[in-house]
C-alpha cells in the first residue's frame, strides 16, 4: 500500500504542474484531465470512493486535483452529502451526530421550509450519519453571527445582520436550539423580542467562561470592508447578562481597524487572553480590567479582513495544564493580490515572560479554519493564497491541509519543523468555509461562499458539497481503541415533551429545551474518580504504562495512554469560538481478564477554569491513535 501511495502521491505532484503550467481554454478540459486521472488511479486501486467530478468555471484550470485513497502519512478525502444552505457558520448539536448549519438570507439556499416548499430556510440540522439535511426556521438574519452553549448543551447564536425579505434583522438577536437527541425530535430555533443583546453586533465573538456564561464582545453596527471608529463596538457583555451590560472596552478602540472577529480563550486561570490587530491581552474575568500586555505579534495584522486564524493548544496534564496560544496564517496587507502569511506565533501567556515564538508553514494561507484533533495534533485547512477575506476578494485556493505536532518529537527535531502537508482536495473552500472535527474523528469540511448574493457559477461558485478529511490515525494497521461509557458514567433523564410553540407560550425558558422524552446522558464531575470501559489492541500494557505521568512543566509530549475532552465550539469565518481539548489525569488501570472490557479510572477536570461545564466529545488515545468519540457531559457545580 505504501508503494501504490507513493505512485499516486508523485502522479498527484505531476498532475499539478500540468495545471498549473498549461493554459487551459475550454472548461471541459479540466474535468477531462480529471476523468483521465481517476482511471489510472482507479485501474491500480488507488482511487477510493464515489467519482465525483469538479465543478465547472472558467479558471478551472487552477483548481488542484486529488485522489480519494488511504494514506497513514497524507489522509483521505470522502464526499459526504449536500448541505442545502451555504455553510458559513457551523456548530455540533451535543450528544447527537447532528451539526447545524446557519447562512445568511441571499438567493443561495437550496433548502426550503417543509410547511411551504415556495420559502427558503436559511439554517439546517445536517444528519452526519445519514448524510441528510432537516430544514429549520428562523426569525432574525443571522449573518455574521457568533455562538457558543449553555451549559445544557443549548445551543446560542447571537448578532447578525440586516433585515431581508420576511426576516428581521438580526444586530442583537439572541436564538436558541435545543439539544433534542430523539430522532423523532423537531427542535429549532427559539427567538424571543424580550431576550436580546444590549447593543447590536455584527462580526462579534463568544468565548464560553469557567462558570458557563458566555462572554460576547467586539463587533460593528453594520457590514464593512474594515472596522472603524464610525461603526465599532468597543464593549463587551455577558450572558446571562449582567445589570451593567454593555461595558466599554477601551482594547477594542485601540486595535482599529482589524479588529472584527477578534479572538479569544479561557485560560486555566480563569482569565481571557484577548488578540486583535497584533496586540494581546490578559484580561480578568473577575474585575474585569486588564492585567497585562504582551509583546506585539511579529508580522501583519491577523483579525478580519487579513484573517488569520488562532487556537488554544491542548491543555494536557503532563505539564500541569501549561496553556499555549498559536495564531496562523492571515493575508500580508489588504490588497487584491497580498500573499498569504506562512508565518504562525505561539506564546505561552502564563509564563514568567511570555513572548512569541515564530514558526513557517510550508505555505502561506489567509482564512484557515484551525482545528485540534483527538490526538492532540492541529489541522490548518481552507482558505486562499492571494487577496483578502470578503467577497470576490480571494483567490488561489490552498487545497492541502497541513498537519501541525503540538509537542517535539524525533522526527520533527529532524525535519526543523512540525508542519506535514496532507493530501489535497480539488474542492477550493474561501470565504465563508468551515471545518469541524466529528464524533468518528474526521473532519468536516462545508462551505465556501466567495458570492456576494449571487446564484452564478463564477470562478468560484458557491459550494454546498460536504466533505470529510479522514486523518493518518483513520488508517493503523491493528484495530482502534474501543470506548465505552454508559455503562458506568450513563444515566436517564426525563425531559416533558414541548412544542417551541408551547414553550413560547407558557414562556418557559429557551435554555430548557423543547424536551425529548427520556434522554440518555454520560455525566462526569469536576475532581472526581470515575470509571470508563476500554479495549486496546495495539499493546498488552500494565497499569504503570497507562497511568498519567507526574506533571513536568517542560513536558510537551502526549502520554502512551489519554483520555481526551474536545469541544468543537462554534465556527465561522476562521474564528473557532471556545474550540478546546483538555487532556484528563489517568489514575488507575484494571484488566478484566474474562470476557469483559478493561476499565480506566480517570480523574475529572479540576474545575470550570479548565474545563467549562457542558457537553464534550471524549476519546481515549492509545500511542496517537484515538477511539471513536463519546458525547460526555460536565456538571456544573450546584
Amino acid at each position: 500500500m505504501m508503494a501504490e501511495a507513493s505512485v499516486l502521491d508523485s502522479l498527484n505532484v505531476l498532475i499539478r504542474k500540468k495545471v498549473k503550467t498549461e493554459k487551459v481554454q475550454s472548461e471541459d478540459m479540466a474535468p477531462s484531465l480529471f476523468d483521465n486521472v481517476y482511471s489510472f488511479a482507479k485501474k491500480r486501486g488507488l482511487a477510493g470512493g464515489a467519482k465525483v467530478s469538479p465543478q465547472k468555471g472558467p479558471q478551472q484550470q487552477q483548481h488542484q486535483i486529488s485522489f480519494q485513497g488511504t494514506s497513514q502519512h497524507l489522509g483521505q478525502w470522502d464526499l459526504l452529502g449536500f448541505s442545502g444552505v451555504s455553510a458559513m457558520h457551523a456548530t455540533l448539536i451535543p450528544n447527537t451526530n447532528k451539526i447545524v448549519f446557519l447562512e445568511k438570507v441571499e438567493k443561495n439556499s437550496h433548502a426550503h421550509l417543509p410547511e411551504d416548499p415556495s420559502k427558503f430556510s436559511w439554517s439546517v440540522e445536517f444528519d452526519i450519519e445519514e448524510s441528510t439535511f432537516r430544514s429549520l426556521h428562523t426569525k432574525s438574519n443571522m449573518f455574521c453571527s457568533a455562538g457558543g452553549y449553555r451549559p445544557d448543551g443549548t445551543i446560542v447564536s447571537l448578532g447578525g445582520a440586516e433585515a431581508q425579505s420576511n426576516i428581521v434583522e438580526g444586530w442583537n438577536s439572541l436564538r436558541f436550539l435545543s439539544a433534542c437527541n430523539s430522532t423523532k425530535s423537531k427542535c429549532d430555533w427559539d427567538t424571543r423580542d424580550n431576550i436580546v443583546l444590549t447593543a447590536g453586533r455584527w462580526y462579534p465573538s463568544v468565548e464560553t467562561l469557567a462558570d458557563g456564561r458566555l462572554f460576547i464582545f467586539g463587533g460593528a453596527t453594520r457590514g464593512a470592508s474594515m472596522n472603524s471608529e464610525e461603526i465599532s463596538v468597543p464593549s463587551w457583555e455577558l450572558y446571562p447578562p449582567l445589570p451593567t451590560n454593555p461595558t466599554r472596552f477601551p482594547f477594542l478602540e485601540e486595535t482599529l481597524p482589524y479588529n472584527l472577529y477578534p479572538m479569544a480563550h479561557l485560560l486555566p486561570d480563569g482569565n481571557l487572553f484577548i488578540f486583535a490587530n497584533k496586540n494581546a491581552i490578559l484580561f480578568s474575568t473577575k474585575t474585569w480590567n486588564v492585567i497585562r500586555n504582551y509583546p506585539e505579534l511579529p508580522g501583519p495584522p491577523r483579525n478580519y479582513p487579513l484573517s488569520g486564524g488562532s487556537v488554544l493548544l491542548p491543555l494536557r496534564p503532563e505539564n500541569n495544564y501549561e496553556p499555549e496560544i498559536l495564531i496562523c496564517g492571515g493575508a500580508t496587507d489588504f490588497a487584491s493580490k497580498a500573499k498569504g502569511q506562512d508565518q504562525c506565533g505561539r506564546i505561552r501567556p502564563l509564563s514568567k515572560n511570555p513572548d512569541w515564538v515564530m514558526e513557517d508553514m510550508p505555505l502561506g494561507r489567509m482564512m484557515p479554519d484551525m482545528c485540534l484533533l483527538p490526538d492532540g495534533s492541529v489541522m490548518i485547512l481552507n482558505g486562499a493564497n492571494r487577496g483578502t477575506a470578503g467577497y470576490g476578494r480571494a483567490n488561489d485556493p490552498v487545497l492541502s491541509p497541513v498537519r501541525y505536532q503540538t509537542w517535539d518529537s524525533a522526527q520533527s527535531r529532524q525535519q526543523g519543523s512540525r508542519f506535514t502537508l496532507q493530501r489535497p482536495s480539488y474542492i477550493p473552500r474561501l470565504y465563508h468555509s468551515i471545518a469541524m472535527p466529528v464524533l468518528d474523528g474526521r473532519v468536516m469540511v462545508a462551505g465556501s461562499n466567495p458570492n456576494a448574493n449571487s446564484v452564478e457559477w463564477g470562478e468560484f461558485p458557491v459550494e454546498y458539497r460536504v466533505e470529510m478529511f479522514s486523518p493518518g490515525y483513520m488508517f493503523t494497521d491493528v484495530p482502534r481503541p474501543l470506548l465505552k461509557a454508559g455503562q458506568t458514567i450513563g444515566r436517564t433523564v426525563n425531559k416533558p415533551t414541548l412544542s417551541l410553540q408551547a414553550r413560547q407560550t407558557q414562556k418557559l425558558s429557551p435554555e430548557q429545551g423543547q424536551g425529548d422524552g427520556n434522554t440518555s446522558e454520560n455525566v462526569i464531575a469536576y475532581d472526581t474518580v470515575f470509571e470508563i470501559e476500554v479495549e486496546f489492541y495495539a499493546s498488552v500494557m500494565t497499569e504503570s504504562q497507562v497511568v498519567t505521568p507526574k506533571a513536568d512543566a517542560n513536558n510537551n509530549a502526549p502520554s502512551r495512554v489519554q483520555v481526551n475532552l474536545y469541544n468543537g465550539g462554534f465556527v465561522t469565518h476562521s474564528t473557532h469560538m471556545s474550540q478546546r481539548l483538555v487532556g484528563l489525569e489517568i489514575v488507575g488501570y484494571v484488566v478484566n481478564h474474562g470476557h469483559g472490557l478493561d476499565r480506566l479510572k480517570v480523574r475529572g477536570p479540576k474545575n470550570g477554569a479548565l474545563t467549562p461545564p457542558g457537553w464534550y466529545q471524549m476519546t481515549v488515545v492509545e500511542n496517537g491513535v484515538p477511539s471513536e468519540g463519546v458525547w460526555v457531559r460536565v456538571l456544573q457545580k450546584e
